[in-house]
């Protein structure tokens, strides 16, 4: 430049991120500003509030599919600086409790967001908020049952379970709550069975079985139930010793001859004294689908920052849930 003026720094908001700020009066001695864009007032000089501006980017990073590069060229901090921030943020991990006396239907689904490490969640499933979680190396029942107490101590009032059926989990809700409505999971029976018969099946037993399977979403109502649990002891009847066929290879040693759709029938039958209790308590969820895309969510962000430490990692988790449910708290 030809002139020696000093550059100054433009302010930006640090709700909105605009540019578009004016001063706005002076309190306590301290320069005031507005932002045109969003009307918040703020104040860049106090350090509470200074800190307190960066946490709305640490949510966008941590909730938005924002990189460390984009926010910085949204808030016009450097990415150094923010990656010191975010890291302080990441050294420690928040907690919260769920008031209510409402009865609750709780959902309970696991997933490994890397080799060994596991993710336990307990959503109610009513109010769209977490109670509890764990880390852990495998969804083990005794833990899990342990978790179920502790929720059980804190005095909430379970009316109802939702799993995936998996048997740790199974276990453990049959364990701590046995008198309570299990619900399996809709959606997993259905992926579990057509994985095994596949959607073009060759021989007519297994497509009349998938055309039932492919009809469970159908069920809403009592007599959508009747119906389909008739279609189903009428395919058993004619169909199961088909499906559960045995030969003898020349050593003598017997094998199923239809493995996959055997594996499929029993997958089925297994899981039919649970699988439409939703119809006698509708407030019950017939699939854990939102803990589904919570955790697809959740390991969409981990890959978008991946390089973290282990034990950020965990804490990145830790604020995720928060986020996820301070947004769900204030719907």
């Amino acid at each position: 430049m030809s002139d020696n003026r000093k550059i100054r720094r433009r302010q930006r908001c640090p709700e909105c991120g605009s540019l578009d700020v004016i001063k706005w009066g002076v309190r306590n001695g301290i320069q005031r500003l507005k932002c045109r864009n969003c009307k918040s007032l703020f104040s860049t000089r106090r350090k509470d509030v200074s800190k307190s501006n960066r946490f709305p980017w640490f949510r966008k990073w941590v909730s938005g599919r924002m990189t460390i590069e984009e926010i910085s060229g949204a808030s016009g901090y450097s990415s150094r600086q923010l990656r010191r921030w975010f890291d302080e943020y990441l050294d420690e991990y928040p907690t919260w409790n769920i008031k209510t006396t409402a009865p609750i239907y709780l959902l309970i689904d696991g997933t490994y967001y890397s080799d060994g490490h596991c993710l336990i969640v307990y959503r109610a499933g009513n109010l769209r908020r977490t109670l509890f979680y764990r880390f852990a190396r495998a969804e083990d029942d005794d833990e899990i049952a342990s978790d179920l107490m502790d929720i059980r101590e804190m005095g909430y009032e379970i009316a109802g379970i939702t799993t995936d059926g998996g048997d740790n989990i199974v276990r453990a809700a049959e364990y701590v709550y046995p008198g309570v409505p299990r619900q399996r999971c809709m959606v997993h029976v259905r992926r579990e069975c057509l994985n095994r018969i596949t959607l073009q099946p060759r021989s007519p037993e297994a497509r009349a079985l998938k055309d039932l399977v492919l009809r469970i979403g159908d069920v809403r109502t009592a007599n959508d139930r009747l119906w389909w649990l008739r279609s189903f002891r009428d395919w058993d009847e004619l169909n199961a010793a088909f499906a559960c066929e045995k030969a003898a290879r020349p050593g003598g040693q017997t094998y199923f001859v239809r493995d996959d759709l055997r594996k499929a029938y029993v997958h089925l039958k297994r899981a039919i004294p649970n699988l439409f209790t939703f119809v006698d308590h509708p407030g019950l969820p017939k699939t854990t689908n939102a803990l589904e895309a919570f955790f697809g969510h959740l390991k969409d962000q981990l890959r978008l920052h991946r390089g973290l430490s282990e034990n950020r990692v965990d804490n990145f988790i830790k604020w995720h849930l928060y986020f996820n449910d301070e947004k769900k708290k204030n719907k």
